[in-house]
C-alpha cells in the first residue's frame, strides 16, 4: 500500500485529492491535512464584504467536498521533513510515499507599521465580515484601498473590490461625497499579464472616477491622523482604509528549510517538483506556497513568477495528481503544467469580465480579456457553485 500526503485543503490540495482518488485504486491511501474545518472560495470574498452572500452560502465543510476514500485530518502542520516525506502535525506524525505541499500563504498585516490599527481587509473570511459591517454603517467619506506589498493572492481582487464598492455607494446615494482611490506599489494592475490587461483595469477605474496611484511605496500608516505615509514623503488621507495585507510563505515552510523568509518554495515549472537538495523524490509544492518561474519577461532584468490564484493551484493539482497516479501504476510521469489560467473581474451591475492568460508564452506572457457582460458574471457564479458541490 502506498500513501500520498497532501498538506492544505484549498483549491490545489482539494483538486489534487479528488483527481488522485478518481485515478487510483482504493488501497492507495490519501490523507489531506488542513487546520480549518470550512472551505471558503476566495472569489466570493467581495460578495461577503458587500453583504450579497451569507457565510453559509459560500462555505462548506471541507470533509463534505472530498470524495469517499480520502482521509481528512484537521490539524496544524508543525514541521516538514522533505528528505523523508515525514510530516509532524498537532494531530500526530504522518509519512508518505508522495508529499504535496499546498499550504497557501499567510497574511502579515503587521509588516507595515500602523496598518493593523488602521485598516480593514477582505482577504480573509472574518476580515470580509468585519468590513461588511463597516461599509453598512459608512456615512460617506474618502475611501483608500492600499496595496503595500507584492505578491499577493488573486491579483485582480483589490481592483474588483474597489469597483464593487463604487457600485454599492452609487446605489446608496453616497458616491458623490465619497472619493475613491487606489494606492499601490505595483506599476500596473496584474503586472505579470502585461500592459494590455493592466491598462484595461485602469480604464475601468477611471471610467468610474476612481483614482489610481501606482509605484507608491508605503513607509507607515498614522492611525490618529488617518494618513498613509509613503517613502517619497507624500501621504494619502482616508476616512476608511482598506488594505491588501502583505502575504508571506507560511512560517512552517521557513522553519523546515524549504524556503527563505522572503521567498517561496522553488519548484520545477512543468512538474511542480520541489527544487531543493534536501527534498526527496516525489515531493511537490502547488498553489500560493510555490514559486513558479516564467520563461518570458517584459523587461530583460525583471524575472517573472506565475500569479498566485486558485485556478492556477487547481490546474497544478491536476498535473501533480496525474503524475503521482502514473508513478503508483509503474508508468513514467508525463503530465506537465502548461501555465494557463483564467480569472473573472466583476465590475458591478451583475457584470464581469474574464481574462485568459498563457503565462509560459515567449517572449512574454500573454493575457486576453473579454468585455464585461452579464453572461460572464453568470459563468463566475456557476464556477463558484461547482467548487462547493459535495462529493459524498
Amino acid at each position: 500500500m502506498t500513501t500520498t500526503l497532501i498538506l492544505g485543503g484549498g483549491f490545489g490540495g482539494m483538486t489534487c485529492a479528488r483527481a488522485l482518488r478518481a485515478a487510483l485504486p482504493a488501497e492507495h491511501k490519501i490523507i489531506v491535512v488542513d487546520r480549518a474545518p470550512l472551505f471558503f472560495v476566495g472569489a466570493t470574498k467581495t460578495w461577503l464584504m458587500l453583504g450579497e452572500k451569507t457565510p453559509e452560502e459560500i462555505t462548506r465543510a471541507r470533509g463534505a467536498l472530498l470524495p469517499p476514500g480520502v482521509d481528512l485530518v484537521q490539524a496544524d502542520v508543525t514541521r516538514i521533513d522533505a528528505s523523508t516525506r515525514e510530516v509532524h502535525t498537532t494531530a500526530g506524525s504522518f509519512k508518505g510515499d508522495h508529499l504535496v505541499i499546498a499550504l497557501g500563504s499567510e497574511q502579515e498585516i503587521g509588516a507595515v507599521p500602523g496598518l493593523p490599527e488602521s485598516a480593514h481587509s477582505f482577504y480573509g473570511f472574518l476580515d470580509a465580515l468585519q468590513l461588511r459591517s463597516a461599509l453598512q454603517t459608512f456615512p460617506g467619506g474618502r475611501i483608500v484601498l492600499l496595496i503595500p506589498r507584492v505578491p499577493f493572492p488573486c491579483p485582480p481582487g483589490p481592483y474588483e473590490g474597489m469597483l464593487l464598492i463604487h457600485d454599492q455607494l452609487v446605489r446608496r446615494g453616497l458616491r458623490e461625497k465619497s472619493p475613491l482611490d487606489v494606492w499601490t506599489v505595483e506599476k500596473l494592475p496584474m503586472a505579470t499579464a502585461g500592459t494590455e490587461m493592466g491598462e484595461a483595469v485602469v480604464g475601468l477605474l477611471r471610467e468610474r472616477g476612481i483614482g489610481f496611484h501606482p509605484q507608491m511605496k508605503v513607509s507607515r500608516v498614522e492611525p490618529a491622523r488617518k494618513a498613509v505615509r509613503f517613502e517619497d514623503g507624500s501621504e494619502a488621507l482616508f476616512d476608511l482604509l482598506i488594505a491588501v495585507p502583505p502575504h508571506r510563505v507560511p512560517r512552517v515552510i521557513v522553519d523546515s528549510w524549504l524556503a527563505k523568509p522572503d521567498a517561496w518554495i522553488p519548484v520545477d515549472p512543468k512538474t511542480l517538483a520541489v527544487k531543493s537538495p534536501t527534498a526527496a523524490p516525489n515531493v511537490f509544492a502547488i498553489g500560493d506556497v510555490a514559486s513558479v518561474p516564467l520563461p518570458g519577461r517584459w523587461f530583460p532584468d525583471v524575472p517573472l513568477m506565475l500569479p498566485k490564484a486558485g485556478v492556477m493551484a487547481a490546474a497544478e493539482g491536476e498535473v501533480v495528481a496525474a503524475n503521482i497516479a502514473a508513478i503508483v501504476a509503474g508508468k513514467p510521469p508525463a503530465a506537465a503544467y502548461d501555465g494557463t489560467g483564467a480569472c473573472y473581474i466583476e465590475v458591478g451591475g451583475k457584470r464581469a469580465m474574464r481574462g485568459e492568460g498563457m503565462f509560459f508564452e515567449m517572449p512574454h506572457p500573454v493575457m486576453r480579456h473579454a468585455s464585461p457582460s452579464e453572461s460572464l458574471f453568470r459563468d463566475k457564479v456557476a464556477w463558484v457553485d461547482g467548487m462547493l458541490v459535495p462529493r459524498r
